[in-house]
């Protein structure tokens, strides 16, 4: 059963329930006018032309001296209250060119797509004019009532007027039959990688006392790994690099706690200390590269709001080998200086994962690459188990580790905060793709220091072939991430293709009657061919973004037949198909 389709055209089954009292009070009543959309719009914003000035002797011509004073469009696309895109304003230009793309998963009622034209202004923007494109135009149903593929090219007049000037866009519905149910997700920056070897955890050590699990034909019994003391072994056998990117790091957190701390204090020649580690490393000619978070509330005196322990961080390295880099979040072109500000205080990227060389897995002398990625910083109150202790380790495991931001806390008398999440590890050209996810930011938010990144070629590790193993695990790497902070790489936007809008004739093109446009054509197909990603990054307001977490969550929820898990630190939903936002 297909849930986009228009309200007057849904199965008996789905009408009783949109009618149900539980939908009626939690969602917004379906009108004659709307439909549910399910699947993707893909959209692209080609030009306005003969737009209004409202720019001529505003407040711009005031403060900033220019050579002409005309508007300075861009384009939002909305359904309902929902924005689906926002294009880059064109300075001064009553006839602005955008050619931009946009791919836009949606599980919306609504009535329609409402364009809209502003002029970016220094106080208020203001409207140059508007489109309602209804949602009508977009739902076609074959004789076997499957929703079919339809696209929209047209020149409208905006309001309707052609003294307003006119908007040129196309736009596609893909209904989600018609998308792909692969593992692999499309679209997105990094592909699927084979030949991996995987390990999942869950906390940052394992105590012992989980259920005894047996698995394949000669039952094997599985063994819980130990996150922490992987990390703490993996670091000493690194010859070359190690990068390590994190929201927070407390260079006095012991990766090892009890009985191996004791060991590794008795037998090994690396200390069990986070920060005296890192310079252990160093000292021996291993190039390691940290990027914390810069909380922009800390300072030498004040450790900040987060506490993330940044200033101790950067003191303690500071005039070492250990290359320690602190990166906060930035504001764009566009922004204010308020609002430039307010992204250093407010934002951050939760990135947080280790890279390094390791002997192989399979003892045969080798080298190959291994990365941590996952949801636990190496810092404070994170070092728990799935006893998760609040009193009876205080003086041992925990002692002065008590973290707690519920209520007041005691170092010496808690109770500590229990902290659960969860981690993985991988071994095999996936650690490439976290390599070069590292080193985007790297080369984007430290510049200065681009030459500490490793050749991998030069030490044998940057062939992705070459680093495939038996683990028999396929991978893919997903982030939230834009161009402010991120150096993406140079080949790949090369390679994004514009879609040339004439091409989708083959579909056959026919005229649609619109009194405010001045073209109009459709085309309807059950044809999934042409259909392809044109780029693998989403623009906002002109500048490039990797939305691929948000795409790859939509893409295995919608290929989901017997259960969906999901388990995060923040779970928020949009309220767009709520009756009341407050609720």
């Amino acid at each position: 059963m297909e849930l986009a389709t228009s309200a007057k055209s849904l199965t008996k089954d789905t009408a009783d329930f949109a009618k149900s009292a539980v939908m009626t009070k939690l969602f917004k009543a379906p009108t004659p006018e709307s439909a549910i959309l399910w699947g993707l719009l893909h959209i692209k914003i080609v030009r306005c032309k003969n737009l209004r000035n409202l720019d001529k002797l505003g407040l711009k011509s005031l403060i900033v001296k220019r050579k002409k004073d005309l508007s300075d469009p861009y384009v939002t696309a909305w359904l309902e209250d929902y924005r689906l895109l926002k294009t880059r304003f064109v300075d001064d230009d009553l006839d602005p060119v955008f050619d931009e793309e946009f791919y836009c998963p949606v599980a919306h009622v609504t009535e329609g797509i409402k364009f809209k034209v502003k002029d970016k202004d220094v106080v208020q923007d203001e409207s140059l004019g508007t489109y309602f494109l209804p949602v009508q135009e977009l739902i076609q149903m074959n004789e076997d009532g499957d929703l079919q593929r339809v696209g929209v090219h047209k020149v409208v007049y905006l309001d309707g007027k052609k003294s307003h000037g006119s908007l040129e866009f196309f736009v596609e519905f893909l209904p989600v039959r018609m998308l792909a149910h692969t593992m692999e997700v499309p679209g997105v920056y990094f592909k699927q990688t084979k030949g991996n070897d995987v390990k999942l955890y869950m906390n940052a050590d394992d105590d012992g006392s989980a259920p005894i699990v047996t698995y394949g034909e000669d039952a094997k019994v599985w063994k819980p790994p130990r996150l922490w003391r992987d990390i703490y072994d993996s670091i000493c056998s690194a010859k070359h690099f190690i990068y390590m990117a994190g929201w927070s790091f407390d260079i006095d957190q012991y990766l090892l706690r009890g009985e191996d701390l004791k060991e590794a204090e008795r037998l090994s020649s690396y200390p069990a200390k986070l920060g005296d580690l890192l310079l252990k490393k160093s000292e021996e000619g291993v190039v390691v590269n940290l990027m914390q978070w810069d909380d922009y509330s800390s300072n030498f005196a004040f450790p900040g709001m987060m506490g993330t322990y940044d200033e101790k961080t950067r003191e303690f390295f500071q005039g070492t080998n250990v290359n320690s880099m602190f990166m906060s979040m930035e504001g764009g072109d566009v922004n204010t200086i308020f609002e430039g500000q307010n992204k250093k205080m407010a934002f951050t990227h939760h990135q947080k994962f280790i890279m390094m060389d390791t002997p192989k897995k399979n003892g045969d002398g080798g080298k190959e690459l291994l990365a941590f990625v996952g949801g636990i910083d190496l810092t404070e109150g994170r070092w728990d188990n799935r006893k998760h202790p609040l009193f009876r380790t205080l003086q041992s495991n925990h002692k002065g580790d008590t973290y707690g931001k519920c209520f007041r806390v005691s170092k010496e008398n808690g109770p500590r905060q229990p902290w659960h999440d969860i981690h993985s590890s991988v071994r095999g050209p996936e650690a490439l793709d976290l390599i070069q996810a590292f080193s985007e930011r790297w080369t984007k938010q430290a510049p200065q220091l681009v030459g500490e990144l490793v050749n991998l070629h030069r030490i044998g590790l940057g062939d992705a072939t070459t680093l495939e193993n038996d683990g028999g695990w396929y991978t893919q790497l997903s982030r939230s991430i834009d161009s402010r902070v991120n150096a993406f790489d140079v080949s790949v936007k090369q390679s994004f293709q514009n879609i040339k809008i004439d091409q989708m004739g083959a579909f056959g093109w026919t005229s649609a009657s619109d009194k405010k446009a001045e073209k109009s054509r459709r085309f309807v197909t059950n044809s999934n061919s042409l259909l392809s990603y044109n780029r693998c990054l989403d623009q906002k307001k002109g500048r490039l973004v990797d939305t691929s977490i948000h795409m790859t969550n939509i893409h295995h929820i919608r290929r989901a037949k017997h259960f969906i898990y999901i388990e995060s630190q923040y779970f928020m939903g949009s309220s767009f198909m709520w009756s009341n936002s407050s609720e």
